[in-house]
């Protein structure tokens, strides 16, 4: 009886080492689903027609129910700086969904989303902290992002291509292209141009050359003015955390100046997104309508009176909020929409697009300054990872770092134009790598000043953390 009790022991433990693999490659694919396909792929659901469970929701619960099966399933999280500032937010937000389901229904549930994901903080982090966690993800990330870089080149093509994509009806009954539909095409290419200059996968003339092609396409086709201010903070991020690389950036600047020479100089008519052909003069008058200008290039008209209508519904909610002291502390709450306007179906545009804004209006000003504080802590924790890869060697980390941290900053500059926390294919992604940055420098924090290590990388990207006894070297 003993002995039986020993094996089945045994075998529980050799099944919850199985376990941790299949939950890390499971959330992985549904990452990169989220990374590549964007807003189609988060139309999945199971079941796949009617009112299904969305997959990123799916994916979220069962990977706190398995963590839950594990042990360790803290794993010092609770000791992060992060954490009150989450426990904060979610115990507001949890009392603010009571009452909004009560009154609203279901739609309190899809306002609360963009909190409901922040859980992918929690996962992200545990899965992290496992030793087998880098030599799965790092691969991952970089094939991730390979696979990304030359996704964004078909751009041009799109019209032609999507008509062979199976298409994903959304529970509201509209058809959506599971593949080619590129909703915010410019984050995910900035991010894989990032990859491209800091990391050495590749000879440069290959990186140089496919960089500039992503950052030509982005100009020229995808046309959307936050690639401007997108790749300024590309610049602002290598100058500070990598300034070695500043001369390929450089190269590859120039590269794309003569790759851009070449379409205009061809006169090629191949229209972009907003359905005219790039030229000089579209772009001035697009760049200016970041703040409202180019009202006299009729392509770029429309953007630029976006910008009004935004700063409308912002205004409108800041005054909603003015109402009682208690409404502007703690927000509207859940399950009714923060604007008026109506669409072109006639839906109701129930989020400003702006994610910040969206999170004031429901939360208040408790709930903004803790989230705000939150990103704050994300992004200072990345820059600290930076550091500690970049004293300890590890290149490919370090690569992986300035990686994310652009990820990062880049998904925060398309919040704050669009509802990028509240649609899951961008926040899932954001919550995700913010916890394997917090967990990676908690643990070469952790390990560097207690005892001490070693951080060795094989040239199979599998990185290894070994304890410095004597000042071990080698694999």
């Amino acid at each position: 009886m003993r002995l039986k009790s020993i094996h089945i022991r045994k075998r529980g433990i050799e099944l919850l080492k199985h376990l941790y693999a299949f939950v890390l490659r499971i959330t992985l694919f549904c990452l990169a689903g989220d990374i590549l396909f964007t807003s189609a792929f988060m139309l999945l659901r199971i079941p796949p027609v009617g009112a299904g469970v969305p997959i990123n929701e799916v994916i979220l619960v069962f990977s706190l129910a398995a963590i839950l099966l594990m042990p360790h399933s803290d794993a010092g999280f609770s000791n992060t700086p992060i954490f009150p500032l989450l426990l904060l937010l979610w115990t507001q937000a949890t009392v603010q969904l009571a009452i909004g389901l009560y009154f609203n229904g279901f739609w309190a549930i899809r306002d609360a989303a963009n909190l409901i994901e922040t859980g992918f903080i929690f996962i992200g982090f545990w899965l992290a902290s496992d030793p087998r966690f880098l030599p799965i993800f790092v691969p991952w990330f970089r094939h991730t992002l390979t696979f990304a870089a030359f996704y964004i080149l078909l751009y041009p093509f799109q019209d032609t291509l999507v008509v062979f994509s199976p298409v994903i009806t959304s529970v509201s009954g509209y058809p959506s292209p599971l593949f080619f539909s590129y909703t915010n095409a410019t984050s995910v290419g900035v991010t894989a141009a990032c990859h491209m200059i800091v990391s050495n996968s590749g000879p440069q003339l290959y990186r140089t050359l496919t960089t500039a092609a992503i950052v030509m396409v982005l100009i020229v086709f995808v046309q959307a003015r936050l690639v401007y201010l997108q790749l300024g903070l590309l610049i602002l991020i290598i100058s500070f955390v990598n300034p070695e690389r500043l001369s390929s950036f450089g190269v590859m600047a120039l590269t794309t100046v003569g790759l851009v020479s070449v379409f205009l100089l061809s006169g090629i008519q191949l229209p972009g997104r907003l359905g005219t052909t790039f030229t000089l003069d579209f772009l001035v008058h697009h760049f200016a309508a970041i703040w409202g200008g180019g009202t006299e290039n009729g392509a770029t008209v429309a953007a630029a009176e976006g910008v009004d209508l935004r700063l409308g519904w912002w205004i409108k909610i800041h005054n909603d909020l003015q109402r009682d002291l208690p409404t502007w502390i703690f927000g509207l709450g859940y399950g009714n929409p923060l604007t008026s306007f109506r669409g072109p179906s006639d839906d109701v545009v129930r989020e400003p697009h702006n994610s910040f804004f969206s999170i004031y209006g429901r939360l208040g000003v408790f709930g903004i300054v803790n989230f705000l504080l939150a990103q704050i802590t994300v992004l200072v924790t990345t820059i600290r990872l930076i550091i500690l890869t970049r004293r300890n060697g590890l290149i490919e980390l370090h690569a992986v770092a300035i990686t994310i941290l652009c990820f990062l900053g880049v998904h925060l500059l398309y919040s704050s134009g669009e509802g990028g926390f509240e649609v899951s294919f961008a926040a899932v992604p954001y919550y995700f790598l913010a916890g394997v940055a917090i967990a990676l420098h908690m643990r070469l924090a952790q390990w560097e000043n207690a005892l001490g290590v070693d951080f060795i990388e094989s040239k199979s990207s599998n990185v290894r953390l070994i304890p410095r006894l004597g000042r071990i070297r080698g694999c």
